[in-house]
C-alpha cells in the first residue's frame, strides 16, 4: 500500500479497528475482540498485525488449531515475526505438540538474545512434560540466571526435582518459590510432606499449621499433623487430627491403619478393631493385618491372633519380625505368660523356616529363664 493509500479512510478505519481489537483483547473481552479483528481483516486480509491479533484472541479462547493457522499465515509473509513465533509456540503447546512448540519458541528466543524468562520457562515445562528432565532443568536454570526470583521457574524446577524423587532440592526450590510470592495451599502441604519424609517433623509441622490456618479441613495437612503427633507419641492428638478427616471422607488405607494403631495404643480396642476391619473387609492389607494380630494378642484372644498370624504367613510367605513385635508388646503390658503362649504357637507355624524358628526358640528360652 503506497503512502497516499496509507492515509486513506479505509486505512484509518483499519487502524482504528486494530486498536479497538487489541484493547478488547487486553481486557479479555475475547468474543468482541474476535469480531473486531475479523471485520478488519475483511478490509485488509494480509495485514500481519490483524492476523496476529485474531490468532492471539483465538488462542485465548482455546481454539488452538485455528489460531495456529493464522500464525502460520503471518510467518509466510514475515518469517521472523516474533509475535507469531511466540504465539504459535503457545498454540502448539495447547495442541500438545510440545516438540514443535519448542522449535518455534527457540526461533523467537534467538531474536531476544535468549532473555525472555517466560518463554524459557515454557520450554522447560514442555521438556518436563516430554520427560526430558535434563533439558528441562537446563532451561529452568537459564530462566533463573536472568531472574533468580521468578516464581514460575522456581516452581517448575521444584516440581521437576519432586518428580525425579530428589526431595532435598525439591524442598529448597519450593521454599524459594513460597518466599517469592507463591501462595498455593497445595505447595504448603507438599513441602510439609517432603520434610516429614526426610525426618524433619518440626519443620513439617510449621507447613501443616500454615495450611490449616487457611483451610482448617485440609485432609493432607490433618494427616500430616496426625503423623507429627504420632511421632511425638501423642496418640490422643493424632487421633483427633485423623478423625477430622473421617468427618469428610471414608479415609485411605494408610489413614485407617495408622488410626487403628493409635486407638490400640490408647487402649480403645473396639475402635481399633473397627478401623482395621474397615480395610480388611475391602481387600487384603498387610499392615492392617499385622495391627489386628497385635490387637487380638493384647486382648488375650490368642487363638484368633494365631489364626491371623497364619494368614499373614500365607499372604507374605515368611515373617522374621512380627512375632517378636507381638511378644514385646505383650511383655510391655506385663503379659509374660501370653507372650510365651503366642511364641510357642507360632513356632509350630514357622518350623519350616530355619531362621525364624531359631529366633523364636531363642526368645522362648530367654523368657523361660527369666
Amino acid at each position: 500500500m503506497n503512502q497516499k493509500a496509507d492515509h486513506s479512510p479505509v486505512r484509518s478505519q483499519i487502524i482504528q479497528l486494530s486498536k479497538q481489537g487489541n484493547q478488547l483483547l487486553k481486557i479479555r473481552h475475547y468474543p468482541e475482540a474476535r469480531r473486531v479483528f475479523e471485520e478488519a481483516l475483511l478490509l485488509a486480509p494480509k495485514d500481519v498485525y490483524l492476523m496476529t491479533g485474531l490468532a492471539d484472541t483465538l488462542r485465548q479462547q482455546k481454539e488452538f488449531s485455528t489460531a495456529a493457522d493464522y500464525y502460520h499465515q503471518v510467518l509466510e509473509i514475515d518469517p521472523q515475526n516474533p509475535f507469531a513465533l511466540r504465539g504459535l509456540g503457545d498454540a502448539l503447546r495447547g495442541l500438545q505438540r510440545y516438540e514443535d512448540a519448542i522449535g518455534f519458541w527457540k526461533k523467537y528466543l534467538q531474536q531476544k538474545s535468549w532473555r525472555d524468562v517466560f518463554v524459557l520457562t515454557r520450554i522447560a515445562d514442555s521438556y518436563k512434560t516430554l520427560c526430558n528432565y535434563e533439558d528441562s532443568q537446563t532451561y529452568y536454570q537459564k530462566a533463573l540466571a536472568i531472574d533468580a526470583h521468578d516464581r514460575y521457574a522456581l516452581m517448575g524446577l521444584a516440581d521437576l526435582f519432586h518428580k525425579r524423587g530428589l526431595e532435598v532440592p525439591a524442598i529448597e526450590y519450593y521454599e524459594k518459590a513460597l518466599a517469592n510470592g507463591v501462595t498455593l495451599i497445595k505447595i504448603l502441604t507438599i513441602v510439609g510432606t517432603l520434610h516429614q519424609r526426610q525426618g524433619n517433623y518440626e519443620k513439617a509441622r510449621v507447613y501443616f499449621e500454615k495450611t490449616l490456618a487457611q483451610d482448617p479441613d485440609n485432609s493432607y495437612a490433618l494427616y500430616g499433623m496426625g503423623s507429627y503427633y504420632r511421632w511425638k507419641n501423642d496418640y490422643q492428638r493424632a487421633v483427633e487430627a485423623w478423625e477430622r478427616i473421617l468427618q469428610k471422607s471414608a479415609g485411605t488405607v494408610n489413614l485407617l491403619t495408622r488410626l487403628g494403631d493409635a486407638y490400640r495404643n490408647l487402649g480403645r480396642y473396639a475402635d481399633a478393631e473397627r478401623s482395621y476391619n474397615s480395610n480388611l473387609e475391602q481387600a487384603y492389607d498387610k499392615f492392617s493385618l499385622i495391627g489386628m494380630v497385635k490387637l487380638l494378642a493384647l486382648q488375650d484372644r490368642l487363638q484368633e491372633a494365631v489364626q491371623r498370624y497364619e494368614e499373614l504367613l500365607r499372604r507374605e510367605g515368611e515373617d522374621l519380625k512380627v512375632f517378636g513385635d507381638v511378644a514385646e508388646l505383650l511383655l510391655q503390658s506385663n503379659k509374660r505368660d501370653q507372650a510365651l503362649q503366642f511364641l510357642r504357637r507360632v513356632r509350630e507355624l514357622q518350623k519350616q523356616n530355619q531362621e525364624a524358628s531359631h529366633s523364636i526358640e531363642n526368645r522362648i528360652r530367654q523368657l523361660e529363664s527369666a
